[in-house]
């Protein structure tokens, strides 16, 4: 299941049902190559994997932003109408905005402070910071510690970090390590907040707990100004948190390589094993919807091949792209200008509470099928029980939404007489409702069997012991590269980057998006250009032990020397894709260089971000202009 289906809520009401009616453990989805350590970590430390606390910023002084660029993203996980608007009005009531990230990106460029760091060392930096807030006791767990649990070996760990220590491994001087942790602990109020950079890479999931620790050791959690949680008028959270399907980690593991699964999902970094490996459970038959695993999943050239050998495959889609073109099946849903629009997850990760429904722009046409109505059809039809098909068939997405709104926190629920959220009522508000900003909701809201916060869970603890061998395993070496490991002559660190124009791959067959220059394009400091002969716009050679791509460079110094960065998304030269307008423009795929076997331990997410390649200029092409390289 590729990422769109998040924002259908038709989709998402009709999923389970489907799923169980496939009885099938082998499911993947682009949630292990996004933001799976998130909720993790909100699972072992909340108890529930949807509930996932977003920065309150209409009240905050203090916004630390790691490894996100939400001026591009629009707010990834946390969602905020006019989040430049926000961002502005923090810096204009006299707050602090502090951005942490191998690159200047467009955020840090409004930030109040940037500082580079090193890629796949953010745990060492926050685990540096909570050493210098325990150590000058600028916590606040003598208030949060009837909330907790864990906090005494929270403390214990972070003393094996000073600022001194992780300094040079991280490129952030000892000096403003400490300084930045005063800041923040010393805000009347502040968030922490992390994304794509801090979940995509090999301590993601480690990364995302810290991230959460600081904020809960500094009382920035659950109050105005701080970490909150949305309650959202269809509270999902809810009704799965008192059924306990607030999630599971590790019941199963995948055939091939033992990675874990996570509430019913394998990490996708193992779908090719399972197709591509011979024996007892080896899968054969694929069914992908509004997915595109071929551009979206590391070391694509294995994905490719395990797609080529499947016996079947069924897509549903509306593009033949580079993984439906594989497909025996293509069932092509109604575009979403032909659907009703209700955002169930984004609603439930929002800053502010609202409630909102969009109807249709324009009426499907006739013997069209919506992709709710495709799935729902097809549950009738697998599934077994006479009862669950006929609810198969008179179930609508509207039906459903309806229901939970009623029994929702602000919902109407069964009285005539109530003035709560129905459906029709927020029909009747085309712009939406405004339920008021996030409000204090601790402990009540927490799933874990004690009611309290687990600050130190046994995986993440475990962990630290692998984040310190790689790091630190020998006293004189300065990186993470052993002198005899196969990979030392790849110098430079490749990250991804989000564009203003590109959602991932899904807008690269707008024409209106696609305008300008060439926008696959590598960034690289001019150091680390001048050094390897390379010039500006220049084609290079970036290679890794899995693969090598070409593309045109970009000489910049918003990026860290060490670092090259590339966009995702991209590729669209495949044959026998029907993208028109994304071949145009084809750029190459980052996944070409990735690898499958680099994840994070705990979780099974593909590091994407930090990978090792060695950059070289290609000699043989020379280029004249955008046009040819384009």
């Amino acid at each position: 299941m590729g990422t769109p289906t998040a924002f259908n809520y038709g989709f998402l009401l009709f999923m389970l049902p489907f799923i169980k009616a496939l009885h099938t453990k082998n499911r993947f989805s682009t949630t292990s190559v996004d933001q799976l350590p998130l909720m993790v970590a909100a699972y072992l430390m909340f108890g529930h994997q949807a509930l996932l606390p977003v920065p309150d910023l209409d009240r905050t002084d203090f916004f630390l932003i790691i490894g996100s660029n939400p001026l591009v993203s629009m707010g990834s996980m946390m969602s905020a109408g006019n989040i430049r608007k926000k961002l502005k009005a923090v810096l204009h009531s006299g707050g602090k905005i502090v951005v942490i990230d191998p690159r200047r990106t467009r955020t840090a460029q409004l930030a109040s402070r940037h500082h580079f760091i090193r890629p796949g060392t953010d745990a060492l930096l926050l685990l540096a910071m909570i050493n210098v807030i325990f150590e000058e006791n600028r916590d606040a767990m003598h208030r949060m510690k009837a909330l907790c649990n864990g906090h005494d070996l929270l403390r214990d760990m972070a003393d094996r970090f000073p600022p001194e220590r992780v300094e040079k491994i991280t490129g952030i001087k000892a000096e403003d390590i400490r300084r930045l942790a005063r800041e923040f602990s010393g805000a009347k109020t502040a968030a922490c907040y992390g994304r794509m950079g801090t979940c995509g890479q090999e301590f993601g999931t480690v990364t995302s707990w810290l991230i959460y620790s600081l904020n809960i050791i500094t009382e920035n959690i659950d109050r105005p100004g701080s970490l909150m949680f949305s309650r959202p008028a269809v509270d999902l959270v809810d009704f799965t948190g008192k059924t306990g399907q607030g999630g599971h980690l590790a019941r199963w593991h995948s055939r091939v390589r033992g990675l874990p699964e996570f509430s019913g999902e394998l990490p996708a970094v193992a779908l090719a094993d399972e197709i591509l490996a011979p024996g007892d459970g080896q899968v054969r038959t694929l069914i992908t919807i509004a997915g595109n695993p071929a551009l979206s999943s590391p070391n694509s050239a294995r994905t490719e091949k395990a797609l080529k050998s499947l016996d079947f495959m069924v897509s549903m889609d509306f593009y033949i792209n580079e993984t439906t073109r594989h497909a025996d099946i293509i069932l092509p849903p109604v575009s979403h200008l032909e659907s009703s629009q209700y955002h169930l997850a984004c609603l439930s990760l929002a800053v502010r509470n609202t409630v909102k429904y969009g109807k249709p722009v324009f009426q499907k046409k006739k013997g069209a099928k919506a992709d709710w109505e495709i799935v729902r059809e097809l549950t009738r039809r697998l599934e077994e029980s006479p009862f669950k098909r006929m609810m198969a068939k008179f179930t609508s997405p509207d039906m459903l939404l309806g229901l939970l709104m009623r029994m929702g926190p602000y919902g109407a629920k069964f009285n005539p007489l109530s003035h709560g959220l129905t459906l029709g009522r927020v029909k009747k508000k085309p712009h939406g409702i405004d339920l008021g900003p996030l409000m204090p909701c601790l402990p009540g809201r927490l799933y874990t069997p004690d009611k309290k916060i687990q600050l130190a869970p046994e995986q993440m603890v475990d962990d630290l012991n692998r984040l310190e061998e790689k790091f630190f395993a020998a006293s004189n070496i300065k990186s993470d590269v052993k002198p005899d490991s196969k990979d030392n002559n790849y110098d430079m660190l490749l990250i991804g980057r989000r564009q203003l124009k590109a959602m991932n791959w899904w807008t690269h067959n707008y024409p209106c998006l696609m305008k300008g220059k060439l926008a696959c394009t590598a960034w690289m400091n001019p150091e680390d250009a001048r050094k390897r002969g390379i010039h500006e716009s220049d084609i290079i050679i970036v290679s890794s032990l899995n693969g090598q791509i070409k593309l045109p460079v970009e000489l910049t110094r918003n990026i860290m020397p060490g670092v090259i960065s590339i966009p995702h998304g991209w590729g669209h030269d495949r044959p026998q894709t029907r993208l028109s307008v994304a071949r145009q423009k084809p750029g190459v795929c980052l996944n070409d260089i990735t690898s499958h076997e680099s994840v994070d331990k705990i979780c099974g997410m593909a590091a994407l971000n930090g990978v090792r390649v060695k950059v070289s200029p290609d000699h043989d092409h020379i280029p004249k202009s955008d046009a040819a390289f384009s």
